[in-house]
């Protein structure tokens, strides 16, 4: 194996592992299963869109917009546990996506949660970073692993349709809570690894 090879495998892995396409789309699953499929593919767009130019924007321009405006890290990983939390808590209680108090967020379900904090979280922001502070070609194999990765994550809520035309609406609200208690699990972790963050920079 190469050693350019070895260099790109040990910046898309973990990106993959942080990002993880499959828990993604169990999420996107459980809060798009009673939309249309114009609808789906609207979400799909937005998602796959709006995450990846988060993390692009921030491999850019990360350690200089949070050192400007004074935000660390652990910062972004409470606030992403928060929404986060509150999505997981809607999921659970309504077994249904998450509404907002004028309606159904099915508009903009795609950025908030999905894109971000799902796919552009706290874990996959730090973690792009850190990734593009080891020279030129560290910056290079980050953006061609977000390609790639997106490019999976897009393969995986398109062909999602062909798994929710095999469950009934029951078994979706079943698996939508199922999923909320998953999604309070990021959550939760998000905090711990603040908290951790924090005591460790001390």
């Amino acid at each position: 194996m190469s050693f350019a090879l070895t260099e790109f495998l040990k910046i898309f892995i973990p990106l993959f592992v942080v990002i993880d396409p499959f828990g993604a789309m169990l999420v996107f699953m459980a809060m798009t299963g009673s939309l249309e499929r114009h609808e789906r593919r609207v979400v799909t767009a937005d998602a796959v869109i709006y995450g990846f130019i988060i993390l692009v924007f921030f491999a850019f321009f990360g350690n200089e917009l949070l050192y400007f405006f004074g935000i660390s890290i652990a910062a972004i990983e409470i606030a992403g546990g928060i929404i986060l939390l509150i999505m997981s808590i809607q999921m659970v209680r309504e077994g249904d996506r998450p509404k907002s108090a004028g309606g159904n967020v099915e508009k903009d379900v795609g950025i908030v949660p999905l894109a971000t904090p799902l796919l552009a979280g706290p874990g996959a922001i730090s973690l792009v970073i850190i990734l593009v502070n080891g020279g030129f070609s560290h910056f290079v194999f980050t953006l061609i692993s977000l390609v790639i990765v997106f490019a999976v994550i897009f393969l995986f809520f398109t062909f999602s349709d062909r798994i929710l035309r095999l469950m009934g609406e029951k078994v979706l609200k079943v698996m939508t809570r199922v999923l909320g208690i998953l999604v309070a699990a990021f959550a939760i972790q998000y905090f711990l690894d603040a908290i951790l963050l924090i005591y460790t920079g001390l």
